[in-house]
């Protein structure tokens, strides 16, 4: 598909996107890039790719396609960095959680001989680092692309085919409803996360009652394990619809508080609300599977 990939970023997604496109075959050779010290040649080791770089323009020029997979927060600066070395007539697309201020960034900074995809892989796990990465970790998962009316169709369709030779699902948003819903679905859990644990560790009672918490707590708290790094950035370029979340979220647990002081028959409608809700989803999402 591709002559020559280069990989900015080899974390967990920049690794398993590397490991991916070497099992399929999809690139004759595949750069990597980072700025973590021997990251990229444990990158080369374990196979993600074919070459590491120590300079960041040495490893985009003359690739056809450019991967950024970096934190939200350094994306600016990289866009900045490979607008006057990347080769003209290639593809850049990233896999930020965030794609509206991305989006603005790259048509901003990146020369017009250049098309831009901005793309978010809906999946993940606790473990960081390019020694968790998977080739398999993209198979069946929802994958957002958020070309906008600037994007170059043929650039497009290329990232889409990328997708679901990864075994991903193509979902295509616009940037700003792409921010809207994950900010829901994917923003706010982290946030709920890290409020329980930061809650009932400020107990003074919290050494013991840590030794009480099981399945329940260990499900609730798994995602305040995630990068602080990445989830600062999140908030910072998508605060707007992750406000307008919280405020939701705040007066449903007002509510709740309300119902548990008060009038029991309101509490129980909304357990049986969020019950069925849930196996409702649950259903459809291991259909999709």
């Amino acid at each position: 598909m591709f002559h020559r990939v280069a990989i900015i970023g080899l974390g967990l997604i920049g690794g398993s996107i590397g490991l991916a496109l070497r099992k399929a075959k999809a690139a004759q050779e595949v750069a990597g890039y980072d700025l973590g010290r021997g990251v990229s040649e444990r990158a080369r080791r374990i196979g993600a790719i074919d070459q590491a770089y120590d300079v960041l323009p040495d490893a985009v020029r003359g690739a056809e396609l450019v991967v950024l997979a970096t934190p939200v927060g350094a994306m600016r600066a990289l866009l900045q960095e490979i607008a006057t070395a990347i080769t003209p007539g290639a593809i850049v697309t990233d896999v930020a959680s965030t794609k509206e201020q991305v989006v603005q960034w790259a048509e901003e900074l990146l020369p017009a001989t250049v098309s831009f995809v901005g793309g978010h892989p809906m999946t993940g796990k606790e473990r960081s680092g390019v020694e968790a990465a998977d080739e398999k970790i993209f198979q069946g998962y929802v994958y957002c692309l958020t070309p906008t009316e600037r994007t170059c169709a043929t650039a497009t369709s290329k990232i889409a085919a990328l997708v679901e030779m990864l075994g991903a699902r193509v979902r295509f948003l616009a940037p700003a409803e792409h921010d809207r819903q994950v900010a829901g679905v994917s923003h706010l859990p982290f946030l709920a996360s890290i409020a329980l644990v930061n809650s009932v560790a400020a107990s003074p009672t919290w050494g013991e009652a840590g030794q009480l918490a099981a399945n329940g707590f260990r499900d609730m708290s798994r995602l305040a394990a995630g990068s602080p790094t990445m989830y600062r950035d999140i908030c910072l370029t998508n605060s707007d619809a992750i406000v307008s979340w919280l405020d939701e979220y705040i007066a449903t647990l007002q509510s709740l508080r309300e119902s548990i002081a008060g009038d029991r028959h309101d509490l129980s409608e909304s357990f049986v609300k969020a019950q069925q809700t849930r196996l409702r989803w649950q259903a459809s999402y291991e259909r999709m599977e």
